[in-house]
């Protein structure tokens, strides 16, 4: 039997659903990338690449008076800003189908007093076969 590789990463950041669109400039996606990246290293969280694909599962910690998202929006907002930035830290070659096969997201309300926060599950990919999308 195979041990199939996961691993929870629990990180104190509020991700935001950008519900008004994120507009032409990409100066505010940098912005939130750049600090994504600088609380990443503060928190000591640099790596090198998993050897692997991997799947990542988003959950979105609620805090206190924060309602839950259409489903939709967990990914849309600026969680890709924060994939990008554990990029430049290493967690992943690159954010291609190549490396992270597969992004999925939740909500979770019953920790609102670790809220807002972001947990990260990341399983090796071939714990999950997706059909169809790219090759």
């Amino acid at each position: 039997m195979n041990d199939v590789f996961t691993e929870t990463v629990f990180l104190p950041f509020e991700i935001t659903n950008k519900n008004n669109g994120q507009g032409r400039s990409w100066h505010g996606s940098a912005k939130d990338r750049k600090r994504f990246e600088f609380e990443i290293r503060s928190l000591g969280l640099v790596r090198t690449p998993y050897l692997f694909p991997v799947s990542v599962h988003v959950v979105r910690v609620l805090g206190k008076g924060q309602r839950f998202w259409d489903s939709s929006s967990v990914l849309r907002g600026n969680y890709k800003q924060l994939e990008d930035a554990l990029v430049a830290c290493g967690w992943f070659t690159d954010d291609s189908m190549t490396f992270i096969k597969r992004t999925s997201s939740d909500q979770d309300s019953t920790r609102r007093e670790q809220g807002p926060a972001v947990e990260l599950t990341i399983t090796e990919a071939g714990a999950f076969e997706q059909k169809g999308g790219r090759k």
